[in-house]
């Protein structure tokens, strides 16, 4: 939302590596719930902003919506997955 579609979420993923130590900073930005936020703004001839400002809170409450979904939609593929390689094994 803040980047304006710029700019996507990387997995937070790691790679465990005895040999070598690993560093990890973690930032929290935690606004009042009415704040208004707004996407970046874009130069001249780019892409028009794609959303319209709107409260902290309403922001926070689509992320974790969209979180939550895609949590449920990975479960239930892994189950799906493990159903077809039990019928598979089975066959």
């Amino acid at each position: 939302y803040l980047t304006n579609g710029r700019f996507k979420n990387a997995d937070h993923q790691a790679v465990v590596n005895s040999s070598y130590s690993r560093l990890s900073i973690a930032t929290f930005q935690n606004p009042a719930p009415d704040a208004t936020v707004y996407p970046l703004k874009v130069p001249e001839g780019e892409k028009p902003i794609l959303d319209e400002p709107i409260t902290f809170a309403e922001m926070y409450n689509r992320k974790m919506s969209r979180d939550i979904e895609l949590a449920k939609m990975k479960k239930l593929a892994k189950e799906k997955n493990s159903e077809d390689l039990e019928k598979a094994t089975n066959i």
